[in-house]
């Protein structure tokens, strides 16, 4: 019949007592290393945070990248157009806007330098502007823009759900050859200027007065005459 060995007493005691002294030992060990880790959060915390300056519109930094960039305005707001009547805001000092384009480039209308300019009020999923944003560069091809004109197309009404988002590789992709602002997420350019409908097209005077507004679609033909005429004005 086999037998099973049994500590002796004495040395049961000490195996005890061995134990104890090491769990107390792992204990000591796991309370240095968590009050380490409270420690070290802290200065992980930055990389894993997303900048908000990036995702949060109007609120990013001047200079900043994006679809939508802040648009300061300055002077009386123009009324909207409309569809019948007379256009009244035709003679009326146009606002000045300060915004940029898409890469966070600064991009100043403002009326009264010196300068004649031409706005065009685009929305990427608008098929009028897409049916008309190829006539703009055909104008501009054939060496028709008037010169001294400054050409500015206005990004405006962004929606990532609708179609050509994002607006930035939608105008590349449509050849635009002018300067581009990309309006707020409010829409500040567009309100500023009466649009109600798109495209939009305003022509402002090296005086700095409107000299004439006009929505929807234009001929190359139309365009010209309306251009040459306002600044004729």
């Amino acid at each position: 019949m086999s037998e099973t060995t049994k500590p002796a007493a004495g040395s049961t005691k000490w195996i005890v007592t061995g134990v104890l002294a090491l769990i107390a030992a792992a204990f000591a060990v796991a309370v240095i290393v968590g009050s380490g880790s409270d420690d070290s959060s802290g200065a992980s915390t930055q990389d894993s945070t997303t900048d908000v300056s990036i995702v949060s519109g109007d609120s990013r930094p001047s200079g900043a990248a994006g679809e939508n960039q802040p648009v300061r305005v300055s002077g009386q707001s123009l009324d909207p157009l409309g569809s019948t009547g007379a256009d009244l805001s035709v003679g009326a000092s146009a606002p000045e806007l300060i915004g940029s384009g898409f890469d966070g480039t600064t991009i100043s209308v403002t009326p009264g330098d010196g300068t004649p300019y031409m706005l065009v009020f685009l929305a990427h999923w608008c098929p009028h502007c897409n049916a008309e944003v190829p006539r703009l560069v055909e104008w501009n091809a054939s060496g028709m823009v008037p010169e001294g004109l400054r050409v500015i197309g206005v990004s405006t009404a962004v929606a990532a759900d609708r179609p050509n988002y994002p607006p930035s590789k939608w105008i590349v992709d449509k050849e635009w050859p002018f300067e581009v602002m990309a309006d707020s997420t409010e829409m500040d350019a567009a309100g500023a200027y009466g649009v109600d409908g798109f495209p939009f097209f305003v022509v402002v005077g090296a005086d700095g007065k409107v000299k004439v507004r006009a929505s929807g679609e234009q001929g190359i033909d139309v365009i010209d005459r309306l251009v040459r005429d306002a600044l004729a004005s």
